[in-house]
């Protein structure tokens, strides 16, 4: 390709790539719910994820993600371990046993020294990287997008 064409084009790897789903309703991205109560962790994983077109909303403590959750239940949950009013993984708990709620993924963000986690879609150490964080991200999307297409294509049986 010649220089002069090239430059014409866009540059690929400037294009926002996000999130984005052809079952996401009528142009939205998927909602991402973040949980943290550091707001110094919280914002530049809200703020990248935004830049990358997710749906992104954030809450403090555990009983503002609670709300947020059931007023409006997202596509995927990064919630910190041990959250203000919700210590040692109390929310990822009822989330996993909520009957609207436990089809949610969600990704924890833990110390090194948390160790038992229930069972989340991910981990991720602290500190990460946001490139680790969006990479967690886009595998659990991925593989819930490919449970909901298996559920999809299951043959219903007729008795």
């Amino acid at each position: 390709m010649p220089d002069a064409q090239r430059r014409d084009e866009p540059d690929r790897r400037r294009v926002p790539r996000g999130g984005r789903r052809p079952y996401d309703r009528s142009g939205r991205h998927p909602a991402v719910l973040i949980a943290d109560g550091y707001e110094g962790a919280r914002r530049p994983c809200a703020r990248y994820l935004h830049r990358l077109n997710f749906d992104v909303s954030e809450a403090e403590s555990g009983e503002e993600a609670l709300s947020r959750i059931l007023r409006a239940p997202p596509r995927l949950i990064l919630a910190e371990w041990s959250l203000p009013s919700m210590p040692d993984g109390r929310l990822a708990h009822w989330l996993a046993q909520g009957f609207q709620t436990r089809d949610i993924p969600v990704i924890l963000l833990a110390n090194a020294a948390d160790v038992a986690t229930p069972s989340v879609a991910g981990v991720l150490r602290k500190p990460f990287t946001l490139a680790q964080m969006i990479d967690e991200v886009r595998r659990v999307l991925r593989a819930t997008d490919r449970d909901r297409s298996s559920l999809m294509l299951v043959p219903r049986q007729e008795s």
